[in-house]
């Protein structure tokens, strides 16, 4: 076969390197067509996407705690729903009084959203001249509800604290920025009667935070603990005693144990509710399993030490 017919036959490799020679010039469209899309598929990827964003190591969650706040207790008096459900001068007047008082500072002195507090804000404080975008409505009832519960999306808070009277006196007054507010029910005033119970009045206790709930606990038992550590030496100590003896063996944590026995205001039980009670939670009092292998002279000798332990201390 001549030189000739052989180039006449398809060359593949000739092929694979020149591919333009069995595409033509569509081939340089096709690659001009795949690199504009990469350039547009890199030139679209976010700063995440592109690994952009620095490495940022998280704090502890665990220690935003958020306490709750301080409160007086508080005796809130009842009122007529029905009568302070509508507007009166009186209670507008009134209304004015306790708006300048507690709404001012974000809302503005005009009801405009506009106070000295606002520009901080974000949300920004409602402007009670727009009747519409009311979380809760802008009803009797409804803003009731808001000042009653607050609304914590939106940073506003809640007067809870304040007399239902005022805060159907500071409801009409707010009411009163904007003409057109939508008017309650009957039915509806009725049902805001129902769901806050304001015509029995209410008896708010005071509370404290948390933490410093705990603080004043371990004030009040410092000297307990100190007592229940004391106990414990000496019951860890004490190898001559047959009670102590039967209690080191089977007890795993001493103080654990005298802690649960003291607690109680009647002192030391009789020896078989003493029996019964530390089978029953003898894993939460701090023995150990062994304990229900004691004999009844075991029991009555670990029994008897721990009786005295407590009246040596004046328990």
């Amino acid at each position: 076969m001549s030189n000739t017919e052989l180039k006449d036959e398809t060359d593949f490799r000739d092929l694979i390197r020149k591919p333009e020679k069995l595409f033509g010039y569509s081939y340089f469209y096709f690659l001009g067509v795949l690199l504009l899309l990469g350039m547009l598929y890199v030139g679209n990827l976010t700063v995440i996407g592109k690994n952009a964003v620095a490495p940022l190591a998280l704090k502890d969650s665990s220690t935003f705690v958020q306490d709750i706040p301080r409160q007086s207790p508080v005796v809130l008096p009842p009122v007529d729903v029905m009568k302070v459900g509508l507007p009166s001068d009186s209670l507008i007047a009134r209304g004015r009084e306790l708006y300048r008082a507690n709404c001012s500072s974000c809302h503005g002195d005009n009801g405009m959203g506009d106070g000295p507090s606002a520009a901080t804000m974000n949300p920004k404080p409602r402007n009670f001249h727009t009747p519409q975008g009311w979380t809760n409505g802008s009803k009797v009832s409804q803003i009731y509800k808001t000042l009653q519960e607050g609304i914590v999306k939106n940073g506003m808070a809640a007067y809870n604290y304040l007399p239902p009277a005022d805060r159907f006196a500071l409801i009409h007054f707010v009411r009163s920025f904007a003409q057109g507010q939508p008017v309650d029910t009957p039915e509806e005033l009725r049902n805001l009667e129902a769901t806050y119970q304001l015509s029995k009045g209410t008896n708010t206790p005071g509370q404290i935070p948390i933490r410093r709930a705990t603080q004043l606990i371990l004030a009040e038992s410092a000297p307990r603990v100190a007592l229940i550590s004391s106990l414990a030496s000496e019951a860890g100590a004490n190898r001559d005693d047959p009670g102590a003896r039967v209690l080191q063996q089977v007890v795993r944590d001493v103080p654990t144990v005298l802690t649960c026995l003291l607690a109680r205001r009647e002192g030391i039980p009789p020896e078989e509710v003493f029996v019964t009670m530390v089978l029953g939670a003898s894993g939460s009092m701090g023995f150990k399993a062994s304990v229900v292998r004691l004999s009844e002279k075991e029991w009555s000798d670990m029994y008897l030490y721990v009786r005295r332990l407590a009246a040596g201390k004046g328990l």
